[in-house]
């Protein structure tokens, strides 16, 4: 049988370091924002016209998404980030599915799943156990800027999302 570990907490409050090590004693974690930066990174057609769709075309720079753009356009506009997030999520989402699929396949004792929205997406019913990272909020404002070159306004509204 495969336990699941599912791994969340806010930004910045430590994952990323836990996922490393994870990696790096080669234990099987599927990360949710490497995935999420997969999409961005090497967009298929299929994303780039979405983007089109729901109004961030002006994101495409060529073969590359400007990131930028679309985290300030979407954080002050609702209705595009929700539009957005439900691509996302189930880009995401299949993802997860077949990482389980195929270590349950392979009989993986233990897997990880890195979900920063695992509460918040009613994910804790697919993991056996959770572990949650807590960082005090003033640390991880530090972090967040200082990691990511993160606006402060940006910031702030992620946290309050």
């Amino acid at each position: 049988m495969t336990t699941i570990v599912g791994l969340t907490g806010g930004i910045a409050s430590g994952k990323t370091t836990i996922v490393k090590l994870l990696k790096k004693n080669k234990l099987a974690v599927q990360d949710s924002d490497f995935v999420v930066g997969g999409i961005y990174s090497k967009p298929k057609t299929k994303f780039t016209n979405y983007l089109k769709k729901i109004n961030l075309g002006q994101s495409l720079k060529g073969k590359k998404i400007d990131k930028k753009i679309i985290r300030e356009e979407i954080f002050f506009n609702i209705k595009k980030r929700k539009l957005l997030e439900s691509y996302i999520h189930t880009e995401v989402k299949k993802s997860r599915n077949l990482f389980i699929k195929k270590h349950k396949q392979k009989k993986t004792k233990i897997i990880f799943l890195d979900i920063p929205l695992l509460f918040e997406k009613k994910l804790e019913k697919i993991c056996d156990s959770i572990i949650l990272f807590y960082a005090p909020l003033t640390i991880r404002k530090k972090r967040a800027i200082r990691r990511k070159g993160m606006q402060k306004k940006i910031l702030e509204k992620i946290i309050k999302t």
